[in-house]
């Protein structure tokens, strides 16, 4: 006989922020408490919510909730219902139904750019046996699931999708991948664990993006490297800007480092730290930072040539009063002869 396994599906879409949200319309997100989570559980990210809607995609209803994480990035937190998860066509359908969600939302926020984070998480409530045995079970169509590969997995592929687990009590699971997530809370508790991993992938982004602009400062800095004279071009306001901009990003880097400093056994502690592994924030962490000590390291070189071509401008103009005022004494010398 057939099992019908009805599920619960959460899309997260986050763009960088490149509009103003509504006036009049955001409002603070109300605190949400974690599942035994410490009472430290602060990750200083200011959440603002900026409305839900019902819209009909592909013809399954879609509750969409949107926010606004420290101003810089834009979420997109989309449920829908699928009838069986389980099914061969039941992935081909989330995958029509995201993408229109995705091309509807580029059109509205009018962002074309690469800096896209998308995340697939499976809400489920009920399961036969434990969750662990459920899991294993049904666990190629579930890797399927979290990477939305077109082909089924390969043994070591599944554990790898499948390994990292939390569990919150005998009825619950949460297991976390770099490319969805899925969750089984028997008492439907999941919101919680969904905020953790907005936070996450809303990290990921941002570390793409201070990435982005190290990157970009790193160019404007080699291009004054190989020029002789910065100041005489303009190119030494380009440098106090690069450095004003280094100042920012390692104030933002600093906020969020903090922000990974999650300490203990708490439930929500564990699936934090299962987000930061799986998500290779550390990672991005390190290349963030070596990029930095990159962007100091040519900043001094560009403050020691620009002092050096001052040294040099100096020279030239001391040399060059030296060799008017001696034309000058010859002149005299020769209008004394005369």
């Amino acid at each position: 006989m057939s099992v019908f396994l009805p599920a619960e599906i959460c899309y997260l879409l986050l763009f960088p922020l490149r509009f103003n949200p509504p006036v009049g319309q955001a409002r603070p997100l109300p605190v949400l408490q974690q599942k035994d989570a410490p009472y430290f559980f602060d990750l200083d990210i200011a959440f603002l919510a900026l409305g839900e809607r019902q819209v009909e995609v592909e013809g399954v209803p879609v509750s969409v909730r949107l926010q606004t994480l420290d101003e810089q990035v834009w979420l997109a937190e989309c449920r829908y219902q699928l009838a069986d998860l389980l099914d061969d066509g039941a992935l081909l359908q989330r995958q029509a139904i995201q993408m229109k969600l995705k091309e509807d939302f580029r059109q509205e926020t009018s962002y074309s750019g690469a800096f896209v984070e998308e995340y697939t998480i499976v809400l489920l409530r009920q399961v036969e046996l434990t969750p662990d045995e459920f899991v294993d079970s049904h666990a190629r169509m579930l890797a399927r699931w979290l990477r939305a590969m077109p082909k089924p997995p390969t043994e070591i592929e599944v554990n790898q999708i499948l390994g990292s687990r939390a569990r919150y009590s005998q009825r619950d699971l949460t297991v976390v991948d770099w490319g969805g997530a899925l969750i089984i809370a028997e008492e439907g508790d999941f919101q919680s664990d969904i905020e953790l991993l907005k936070i996450g992938n809303y990290q990921l982004l941002r570390y793409r993006l201070l990435d982005r602009v190290i990157e970009r400062n790193l160019q404007s800095l080699r291009q004054l490297v190989t020029r002789t004279w910065p100041w005489l071009s303009g190119e030494s306001r380009t440098l106090q800007k690069v450095v004003e901009q280094r100042l920012t990003l390692l104030l933002d880097f600093e906020k969020i480092d903090q922000s990974l400093l999650l300490i203990g056994d708490w439930y929500s502690a564990q699936v934090y730290r299962l987000i930061v592994e799986q998500f290779f924030l550390t990672d991005w962490k390190n290349v963030v930072r070596l990029k930095l000590d990159s962007l100091a390291a040519i900043d001094e070189i560009v403050r020691q040539n620009l002092a050096f071509s001052w040294r040099r401008l100096l020279d030239l103009i001391q040399l060059v009063g030296w060799l008017v005022l001696l034309i000058g004494y010859f002149i005299l010398f020769l209008a004394n002869l005369g």
